[in-house]
């Protein structure tokens, strides 16, 4: 037994010798970072030592910790991936998963014989972020995964000295490298991501050929936000698809937002149908030089929403415009405003839905032809001139679905009123959808909701849609924590909700605007800002949209403005109401307020008021007469809590003006002011206990930091050493 215990001993001895020695000076270990902005100071002394840490800690996990070593090449796992993304555009790194409700397995097949990096965090770069690296040894076909973590100050990885990633297997061949590899969802290690309901940003790395453990910069990397925890909806059976699509449109140059409407006659059928999904149509191709490229990935469709129109006899009318190119978004027909009930709502990011199996959307329901309007927002600050024929593809069945569903709008209505102050770490705007509306327009046994789409823009943080029911908040219906306008997709709502008469939802956004210099106002450009929920549910009723905005007469009072030139407080209501449109004017004040339009209003399209803003000029109070609104707004010390917070408080629980539209474009109940609901709020256990259960495996740490990195083996050697002349002596 002693004899075994020597050799077993002398063997890691003679391993151990053969290790690489850490230089003197080890250049870091890196791993991703979205944006090349490795610092290029001398970092401080601990961060050194987490760097000679990691390297002791991959030479001691390449020897001891042969459960996850092993000759893969002769295995690969037989699961089903629910899965897949190509988390760079060129498709060199394609990221596989499925998961249970404990427990997430990857898949990574990247386009290297390096290592390859895998990260999660909230932000686009690898600080505080958890990172697996994978490798297959060149010398024996062997894979590795190294549990790492980034630290809160710099770019690199450091191991973790528990290791929750799980090795399944590992191979590469002449050009790629694939790793497969399991972890719990939530470790309950500090130096590990939590995976839940929220988007998370998945960071990647390819390392240099030969980089087996030894993490060298990287020579690729990138970031990619995605939800990992969603079901899989896709229907089994065959289905049939409409192809709702724009013709060859050409956007100018001249315009960085553009709203673009046309009528569509769906496929007469003869009997009823459902809508069960629907995928993009990115057909987008730019013009240069007068000379047309190939469609790539900077298409400028931003967001795309297909309607449903309420019947009208006038089938001549309706077949003429489906015949059409269709109309800018301002200059469409009156008559469009009969298509206000979504059906399919696309947004950035977004790879297009399939419904649950439970429900779907009519099509065809009397046998006769139906009409639905599409409504394409492209987002061109590049001003670009392109060439397009962007769209959504429908897919239905007459398989029918148990439930007949519809899409319902709400949230803050889309102007200029909806504001957000610059300079601010969490600022929140709220939209509601109220208790008479719901009442007037709900059946008698309330509706199911199913799932929820959240929409805003590029500063928007955190979306929630929020249940009040009477004078108590009920548990949220659908939220996103960390939201990234670059992926756009609808949140299954586990269990459905029921939604009965007389309920409010509240949809709230809180942005960050710490970049921002000036105010955002709300409207459709990338560079305003909204706050939405498309929210998916059965059986179908009446309503269509539910939404609010401050009343005009509070909003700017509460900038302290009063009274403007040549405008009445009821006239400029008028024109918001009338989404930014200046028809309702004066004829020669209509012919003075176009003449003022600027160039960049006209650049931004339908600007739902913004440009109004900037004309509107204050005539009391006295101390900011003559100023332009937008001037005013500009000018005020944003920087100041006091007057930031009084400004959220009044905007969010003071008055609100409510809004809600039948599919026919009627009213569901009259438009009122009234003032923001009041309830209980709900109260969370956030300290709750939870349970975990990963499988880890402690690394041997380097605790004496004092100590020179190259002496470490060689003092870990000399205590074997004397181990074995205590056991020989024995």
């Amino acid at each position: 037994m002693h004899l075994k215990v020597v050799l077993t001993l002398g063997v890691i001895l003679v391993c151990d010798a053969k290790l690489p020695r850490l230089r003197q000076h080890i250049e870091p270990n890196h791993l991703p970072s979205n944006f090349a902005q490795n610092s290029q100071t001398a970092r401080p002394p601990q961060i050194e030592i987490k760097s000679l840490k990691t390297s002791r800690i991959v030479d001691q996990y390449k020897v001891r910790h042969r459960r996850d070593v092993f000759d893969s090449k002769s295995y690969e796992s037989s699961l089903i991936w629910a899965h897949s993304e190509r988390l760079d555009d060129n498709g060199d790194v394609l990221l596989r998963w499925v998961n249970s409700d404990s427990s997430i397995t990857f898949r990574l097949e990247a386009r290297t014989r390096g290592y390859v990096g895998l990260g999660f965090n909230s932000a686009r770069n690898m600080r505080g972020a958890d990172l697996v690296v994978a490798w297959v040894d060149d010398r024996n076909g062997n894979a590795q995964v190294l549990d790492c973590h980034g630290p809160e100050f710099d770019d690199l990885a450091v191991a973790d000295e528990v290791q929750n990633y799980e090795l399944i297997s590992g191979y590469q061949n002449d050009t790629h490298t694939t790793v497969e590899f399991r972890r719990q969802l939530d470790t309950c290690d500090k130096q590990d991501f939590a995976i839940g309901e929220d988007t998370v940003q998945v960071l990647w790395a390819l390392g240099p050929e030969g980089s087996d453990g030894e993490l060298p910069k990287h020579v690729k990397s990138g970031s990619k936000p995605l939800r990992l925890l969603q079901p899989v909806a896709k229907p089994q059976v065959p289905l049939k698809s409409w192809d709702v699509r724009l013709n060859n449109l050409t956007i100018p140059n001249v315009m960085a937002t553009l709203f673009w409407c046309k009528i569509f006659k769906a496929p007469d059928l003869p009997k009823k149908h459902h809508i069960v999904g629907y995928q993009p149509i990115i057909d987008s191709r730019p013009i240069k030089n007068n000379r047309l490229y190939e469609k790539d990935s900077s298409s400028p469709v931003h967001h795309m929403v297909l309607y449903e129109c309420a019947d009208d006899p006038d089938k001549q009318l309706w077949n003429e415009w489906a015949d059409g190119d269709g109309f800018f978004g301002p200059n469409r027909p009156s008559q469009w405003a009969t298509c206000v009930t979504p059906i399919a709502a696309w947004a950035i990011g977004s790879k297009g839905e399939y419904l649950p199996e439970n429900v779907g959307i009519t099509l065809g329901e009397k046998g006769g032809v139906s009409y639905y309007m599409l409504e394409v927002h492209y987002d061109n600050q590049a001003l670009h001139e392109v060439l397009d024929s962007s769209g959504i593809k429908v897919y239905y069945t007459p398989v029918l679905r148990a439930h007949d569903a519809a899409l319902l709008g709400a949230g803050v209505g889309v102007s200029a009123l909806h504001l957000i102050p610059p300079k601010q770490r969490q600022y929140r705007t709220v939209g509601i959808c109220s208790p008479e509306c719901t009442e007037n327009t709900m059946p008698t046994h309330g509706i199911n909701i199913v799932s929820v789409l959240l929409h805003a823009h590029g500063t928007a943080r955190k979306i929630a849609l929020k249940h009040v029911r009477g004078t108590q908040e009920l548990p949220i219906i659908s939220e996103e924590n960390s939201y990234d306008a670059r992926y756009q997709q609808s949140r299954v709502v586990p269990g459905g909700r029921k939604f009965v008469k007389g309920d409010t939802l509240i949809t709230e956004c809180t942005y960050d605007s710490t970049s921002r210099d000036k105010p955002i106002l709300g409207g459709y450009s990338a560079s305003q800002e909204m706050c939405l929920s498309f929210i998916l549910y059965y059986p179908r009723t009446e309503l269509a949209g539910c939404y609010s905005m401050t009343p005009v007469k509070e909003f700017f009072e509460t900038f302290g403005v009063k009274e403007f030139y040549g405008l009445t407080m009821l006239q400029v209501e008028n024109i918001f109401l009338s989404s930014g449109s200046l028809e309702n004017l004066p004829p020669q004040l209509e012919t003075d307020m176009q003449l003022k339009y600027s160039e960049e209003t006209v650049m931004q399209g339908d600007d739902q008021g913004v440009g109004l803003m900037k004309e509107l000029v204050i005539r009391e109070p006295a101390e900011f007469r003559n100023k332009s609104f937008m001037a005013h707004l500009n000018e005020m010390p944003w920087s100041e809590t006091l007057l930031t917070e009084q400004i959220e408080k009044t905007l969010y629980k003071g008055m609100h003006m409510t809004f809600c539209k039948k599919r026919d474009d009627t009213w569901g109940a009259p438009i009122q002011i009234q003032n923001y609901p009041t309830y209980n709020e709900l109260k969370t256990n956030e300290t709750a206990e939870k349970s975990c259960h990963q499988k880890s495996v402690r690394l041997p740490s380097v605790t004496n930091t004092n100590s020179s990195p190259a002496k470490t083996p060689s003092s870990l050697a000399a205590i074997l050493a004397v181990c074995t002349a205590i056991i020989v002596a024995r």
